[in-house]
């Protein structure tokens, strides 16, 4: 990619909540995100800037959703992670570091006890499941090991069905009824325990099948029916509501940009809004993925 906005990056990792990616020769226009977004340097610094403050070199940062800014690469190599700020990792990172700041350093939060070659062994990394647990590893650092939340076996056996079904078509209450739990007693574990509600868990589900199949070259009206939506207008309105594009236009995107979909855990979206100025109030372009 050209240098700029776009620079030079490896292949776009993503997950259910999170998305992960390498880049360099980044200068980029004032631009906010509809994530939280960390950023880690491996061997040097980078430099960040907003309304509120000039350019600031850090080693390792935590940018709050929908904050603008510009970033310098300063020429080095960067770990960017994106993470939905709803999920749990999000809120627990914003109410630690943030406290009404819109940009805030980690440098003193431990996170280089981490050494460079943990980071530079994820450079070379392309399997799913290493760079998502790599990814944990950096939050658990962050944040602090609590142990994790002991999830219920009603609730892993709901996500097993929601996965693994060959009945794509379903509602929540058939989930509930495969579980033996209330609907609503299962809307409330699953959102406490897997960190998401339920419907978009199933929905994400979708999409995500649905894009592997696309991205495989099936014709996008089988790949609706076999994704489970009831219909390919369904398919249409929920890509443009989960991930900001209609179907038709993910191949246009995997040409410039590969796209890694981490079936194990679904995808979510990055959106990014490019601005003139830090002042703007007006996007002049809108990248979304």
């Amino acid at each position: 990619m050209k240098k700029g906005n776009e620079g030079d990056t490896s292949a776009l990792y993503v997950w259910n909540g999170i998305s992960m990616f390498w880049g360099t020769s980044f200068n980029t226009d004032p631009h906010l995100h509809n994530t939280l977004q960390l950023v880690f340097d491996i061997d040097k610094q980078f430099k960040l800037k907003d309304a509120q403050s000039e350019w600031t070199a850090f080693s390792a940062a935590i940018i709050k959703d929908r904050h603008m800014h510009q970033l310098d690469s300063c020429g080095s190599i960067q770990l960017f992670i994106y993470l939905d700020k709803d999920t749990d990792y999000a809120q627990r990172l914003t109410d630690k570091y943030l406290d009404r700041q819109g940009i805030a350093g980690l440098d003193q939060s431990g996170i280089r006890q981490l050494s460079n070659g943990f980071f530079k062994k994820l450079l070379v990394q392309s399997d799913c499941r290493v760079l998502m647990e790599g990814c944990k590893t950096i939050f658990e650092q962050l944040i602090g090991s609590t142990g994790g939340t002991v999830i219920d076996d009603r609730i892993r056996k709901a996500v097993t069905f929601i996965t693994q079904s060959h009945e794509r078509q379903f509602r929540v209450s058939d989930v509930a009824e495969h579980v033996c739990l209330s609907e609503s007693r299962l809307r409330h574990l699953f959102k406490e325990q897997i960190g998401q509600p339920i419907q978009n868990f199933i929905m994400w589900m979708k999409v995500v099948d649905s894009l592997n199949m696309i991205l495989q070259g099936r014709q996008l009206a089988q790949s609706a029916i076999d994704a489970g939506f009831w219909d390919g207008s369904h398919m249409n309105r929920s890509y443009k509501e989960l991930i900001g594009l209609p179907p038709g236009q993910v191949r246009a995107y995997e040409q410039q940009l590969r796209i890694v979909s981490c079936r194990e855990t679904g995808i979510y979206t990055l959106k990014t809004e490019l601005y003139d100025s830090l002042q703007g109030n007006k996007p002049k372009r809108t990248i979304e993925i």
